[in-house]
């Protein structure tokens, strides 16, 4: 008789055990199933992006060279510029044809291209030049001239070529000259078909489809037939993607939806099976319970208030279920004192989630949350000024390659322990809490005191001081601006992680508030464009003088107090200056150039500290790569001559009569080897080496002296001012009268 309650029980709950472990197995098939179709969706979605970066990258492609060819390209310019009564309009309008030509030539994808020019209603093609009412497209010509373009590709049109034939085909339109001119327009038309043949390289899936629709969701490509067709087709788009650049829309899905959909439904089915046999079971258990339950109800009735049960005291009395249950009273308090520990940590992880959410506002958004949410921070609702600090940890990388992990989270203490040690004489009240890895934030609650923002800046130059004196390592602290309102921390915030982005120029070690680089507009970093293009120009001569003008855009860089993105961005623009200037030299040189300068850049670009550390390296970097590229200079059998080639030159570059066929006749060569000889050495043609040098010396003049700009390009090799104006122009960017007043400004 002692086992008939076991046995009531198992003979009650055993079935209900088997049928549902049977359902939980059908429901994991089911969920497998499911994620195989996720997962299915998912392969769709990157088919569809696949397709569409690659439509873009194409697109891109053929817009980025139309700017690259047509940018300050002189015979365009002058296309537009030059008077219908100039003698060397011709020959102008023939380079420019010629540029179409090559245009047209060098990417397969343009099936054509036209220039259009406002002053006389000329429209040149890569195929012929012509007025525009005998133009084929003068319509859409018309049409643009009315409702201007806006340098983006246009939706699918009709082209009329000179055989009237028309062909399906989409257009990037640009004002000319670039980037915004107003002068004429330039066309360039891709057709349907290419575009079409660009998709089927990407998309050549046999279970997905694609279809391609322009900014207006109108049909242009796609696979499997007509989009008329396929929207009749018993398909559905799983994925809809919008290209940024084009604004044209990829839809995607299987070609067989039909079977997509009836797998899809049979998942749905099996769980609506388990769901309900799940309920039965539950219900039957319920019923079985309730039926049981009666005789031990007084005893259920004194554990309802706590939860927890000990599964090894089950084995102590083996056939008393009743003695099992008054056992189990003794150990539920002591269960209950776990939970409050679970309980208290639990708080922890609550109070961080709050605080992320504080910095960020997004809980304070949402309705129904009330401010009192952060009362548990310490903070009274008597005041309402707060004022936001970030402490981070200077060479993070080395700190944890330095240390082991016991180490790390000691010196996090440390730090941590010491703002509030410094901080419990103030009476301001605070909230520290590591928000990352190497960031400490501090959330301050200031009094009405007029001087608490003092000091609670104050504190955080101590707690630098003190750190960077006691501690093996350095710290840095961006410090926002004080607010109102608890909803405007995150505001505070954000300017304390702009503040920290000066570090590189602030140093490491300091304190650096907001108010500090709020003056900045960001125009600042166009000055120390001049220093790089001429440290780039020495460079590449191999002058000594590029050193000069790079301490000077550090100096620059220091003065302004740029952040680290500005600073990254200047040290881009000068690699990208660098790569421009050495492509002209020889594969060898530009290779050794590659290895030994541009890398190493480019890598100590991502992880410098500091202005300091990334002079002191980039330095070091380009003089190694000086040395080696002068040491192959060296090792060629023509360096002895080049070098009284260049003397020679740089002694006699202000003759006006000074040429390459006098050059010549000086070194016994003839002018195409010696040219050829030339662009080898230094990457660029003689002409253009010679306009340099004579540039370089106008413009010491022009600072150094007050004569006339005449007589300073007589000086320096041009008889003609007309010639000397232009050419300065072209190498510096403005006028020799302009690069004057601009100097005695500063």
């Amino acid at each position: 008789m002692r086992n008939k309650w076991g046995n009531r029980l198992v003979f009650a709950y055993l079935p209900v055990f088997i049928l549902v472990i049977i359902v939980l197995l059908c429901i994991f098939f089911v969920i497998t199933s499911e994620l195989s179709k996720q997962q299915a969706l998912k392969a769709n979605e990157i088919y569809a992006e696949n397709t569409m970066q690659y439509v873009d990258s194409k697109l891109r492609s053929v817009e980025q060279y139309i700017v690259q060819t047509f940018l300050d390209d002189q015979s365009v310019i002058d296309f537009y510029s030059v008077s219908p009564s100039s003698p060397n309009r011709y020959l102008n309008d023939r380079d420019v044809y010629k540029k179409l030509i090559l245009m047209r030539e060098s990417f397969s994808e343009i099936d054509s291209v036209y220039l259009y020019r406002n002053r006389d209603q000329i429209v040149l093609s890569n195929t012929s030049m012509m007025p525009l009412d005998q133009f084929a497209n003068s319509q859409y010509l018309k049409a643009l001239l009315a409702a201007p373009a806006d340098n983006r590709w246009s939706i699918g049109r009709e082209y009329i070529d000179n055989n009237d034939i028309t062909t399906p085909v989409v257009s990037l339109v640009k004002r000319m000259p670039l980037p915004l001119g107003t002068d004429g327009i330039l066309v360039a038309n891709i057709k349907i078909n290419t575009l079409s043949t660009l998709v089927s390289n990407v998309s050549r899936s046999k279970l997905s489809y694609v279809h391609l629709l322009d900014a207006n969701e109108e049909y242009i490509i796609g696979d499997g037939g007509t989009f008329e067709e396929q929207d009749g087709a018993d398909r559905k788009d799983f994925t809809v993607m919008k290209s940024e650049y084009t604004g044209w829309t990829i839809r995607s899905g299987f070609v067989d939806g039909v079977a997509f959909r009836f797998l899809s439904n049979l998942n749905v089915f099996w769980l609506v099976i388990g769901v309900i046999t799940v309920l039965a079971g539950a219900i039957w258990i319920i019923y079985a319970s309730l039926q049981n339950y009666k005789p031990i109800q007084s005893l259920l009735d004194r554990l309802s208030s706590v939860p927890l049960q000990k599964p090894h005291i089950l084995g102590q009395v083996k056939h008393d279920e009743f003695k099992i249950i008054d056992n189990l009273l003794d150990h539920l308090l002591e269960q209950f004192g776990k939970y409050r520990i679970e309980n208290d940590e639990n708080f922890n992880y609550r109070r961080r989630y709050l605080f992320e959410e504080l910095l960020t506002g997004t809980l304070l958004r949402q309705e129904g949350v009330r401010e009192k949410e952060y009362l548990q921070f310490g903070f009274q609702e008597s005041y309402d000024q707060y004022i936001v600090a970030i402490i981070e940890i200077d060479k993070y990388a080395s700190f944890t390659s330095t240390y082991n992990n016991k180490d790390q989270y000691l010196i996090k203490f440390i730090i941590d322990n010491v703002v509030q040690e410094l901080n419990n004489s103030t009476g301001l009240l605070i909230c520290p809490e590591w928000i990352e890895k190497h960031r400490l934030c501090i959330v301050c609650q200031l009094s009405d005191e007029t001087t608490a923002a003092d000091t609670f800046l104050d504190i955080m130059r101590k707690t630098v001081d003190w750190i960077g004196k006691n501690v093996e390592i350095t710290i840095t602290c961006g410090l926002g601006t004080q607010v109102s309102g608890i909803h405007r921390v995150s505001s505070s915030y954000e300017e304390a992680l702009e503040a920290l982005g000066y570090k590189p120029t602030f140093g490491t070690g300091s304190v650096i508030a907001f108010t500090d680089i709020d003056s900045k507009t960001g125009e600042e970093i166009f000055r120390s464009l001049p220093y790089i293009r001429e440290l780039v120009h020495f460079y590449r001569l191999g002058e000594p003088e590029w050193q000069r003008h790079y301490s000077s855009l550090f100096a620059e860089i220091r003065i302004q107090l740029f952040s680290r993105e500005q600073v990254a961005n200047l040290m881009n623009y000068l690699l990208f200056h660098f790569y421009k200037e050495m492509s002209g030299l020889s594969a060898e040189y530009l290779e050794c150039w590659r290895e030994y300068a541009m890398n190493p850049i480019n890598e100590w670009i991502t992880t410098f500290d500091t202005v300091e550390e990334l002079e002191a390296e980039l330095q070091r970097i380009l003089e190694d790569a000086r040395k080696r590229l002068d040491e192959l200079r060296a090792q060629r059998s023509q360096h002895e001559l080049i070098d009284q080639m260049k003397t020679y030159i740089e002694n006699e570059f202000n003759n006006s009569d000074f040429s390459l066929v006098m050059l010549s006749e000086k070194f016994k060569l003839t002018p195409n080897y010696l040219s050829r000889l030339f662009k080898e050495e230094f990457g660029e043609k003689f002409i253009d080496y010679l306009a340099s040098l004579r540039i370089e010396e106008a413009k010491q003049l022009l600072v150094e002296t007050s004569a006339p700009i005449q007589d300073i390009g007589e000086r320096v090799g041009y008889t003609h001012t007309f010639s000397f104006i232009r050419v300065f122009k072209k190498l510096v960017g403005r006028t020799p009268g302009d690069y004057r007043k601009e100097f005695r400004q500063l």
